[in-house]
């Protein structure tokens, strides 16, 4: 069986052959690398959304506790929110004593966590139930503060006054994720890739000069 060195000797254009299969390694390397990428943002949209009440272990549900009373679920549709998603839905579930609360006056306040700025507030509303949906677009990325207002009916401190429980949420640019992903892949990744090929292509180079001499 010949060996590597008798391959070399033979075969001038081996290495040649063995950049042609890394280079062939790098551009599937590329393309899982793109296809993890859309994996991640498809993931991203995925979520479990709330037709009716909200479970306290309903994955991806925040809920709080007010005056050790009263309890407030969260749920955004879809787990992870989107500039321009037009599916977009922030799902409350207002319980007292972990039973539905009745009889509610709600309202949505959306602000900017940076700024502190609200950037919608919804008119008070009744509700025969404490279950409710918000249809809601977000025009810009950022962190936001989702809050619910509520005016119980029959509940001296909380009839005149909102109970308010308020909710961290992060929405994301697929735009601007895919862009800064081609960016790393354009500036970074691939010159790295290219650069690891002509280092190669330089030492195979040597190595057959050196078996010439």
């Amino acid at each position: 069986m010949p060996s590597p060195s008798d391959i070399h000797g033979h075969y001038p254009n081996y290495s040649y052959f063995h950049c042609l299969h890394t280079a062939a390694i790098i551009v599937v390397i590329s393309l899982i690398v793109f296809d993890l990428q859309n994996s991640v943002i498809s993931n991203i949209r995925e979520g479990n959304f709330a037709y009716a009440h909200i479970f306290t272990d309903t994955e991806n549900a925040v809920t709080k506790n007010v005056d050790g009373r009263y309890q407030v679920s969260f749920l955004p549709y879809p787990a992870g929110l989107l500039v321009n998603d037009n599916s977009t839905k922030l799902n409350f579930s207002v319980m007292e004593n972990n039973t539905d609360a009745a009889f509610l006056f709600m309202s949505l306040v959306i602000t900017d966590r940076n700024t502190g700025k609200i950037v919608e507030q919804t008119p008070y509303k009744f509700h025969e139930f404490g279950d409710v949906t918000y249809p809601y677009t977000f025009r810009d990325d950022g962190e936001y503060k989702v809050a619910i207002h509520v005016k119980m009916n029959g509940d001296p401190k909380y009839k005149s006054q909102p109970l308010i429980a308020s909710f961290d949420v992060e929405v994301q640019d697929m735009q601007k994720m895919t862009n800064s992903f081609q960016q790393i892949m354009l500036f970074y990744i691939t010159p790295a890739l290219a650069g690891i090929v002509g280092i190669i292509i330089y030492v195979e180079n040597i190595r057959g000069r050196k078996r010439k001499e």
